[in-house]
């Protein structure tokens, strides 16, 4: 009898572990996925893994040399905005703790140096670093029309969101 038993909870508990793992959805990416990153503009030095690489900004033909590996990845954006400031429409996207302190140390120690926004590895604006940003929030103009940069927040933010998922996801 109690052989029978421990037999029928062995497979009612394979079959109930079955059931649940079919019902898990893997989630997909989004259709339009877009992979934000930072890049902090590099100094004319040569050091093996520093040396830069140059990014040229799509309408205004600007040339930028950034450290190729990036300052803020794209696990470290939170949320991304479109706001309206004074001179015009920005993009916000809002960072990480740990995301905020590496972007308030780069701020504070290269002062003066350009930040590049990139999506998808494709630059689209950049920021002068004209003071210390501590609080995790960065703003940037970015060389879209506002047709385009609307899509593209919607976007950002379906994308930021399937990798906070992700990344949270036990493996």
């Amino acid at each position: 009898m109690n052989l029978r038993f421990n037999r029928s909870v062995c497979v009612l508990s394979v079959l109930v572990v079955f059931l649940v793992g079919c019902q898990l959805k893997k989630s997909e990416p989004p259709e339009n996925f877009k992979v934000p990153r930072l890049y902090l503009e590099g100094r004319s030095m040569n050091y093996g893994a520093m040396t830069p690489s140059a990014m040229r900004m799509p309408k205004s033909g600007t040339v930028i040399e950034v450290i190729k590996e990036p300052l803020i990845s794209e696990f470290e954006i939170v949320n991304a905005e479109l706001v309206k400031v004074d001179i015009g429409m920005a993009l916000l996207l809002q960072l990480t703790d740990r995301g905020a302190r590496a972007l308030y140390r780069a701020s504070v120690a290269n002062s003066g140096n350009r930040m590049v926004l990139t999506v998808n590895g494709n630059p689209i604006g950049f920021r002068r670093l004209d003071g210390a940003i501590n609080d995790g929030n960065f703003y940037s103009f970015v060389e879209l029309r506002n047709e385009v940069l609307s899509e593209l927040v919607l976007e950002l933010k379906d994308s930021i969101f399937y990798l906070q998922n992700k990344a949270e996801r036990p493996r």
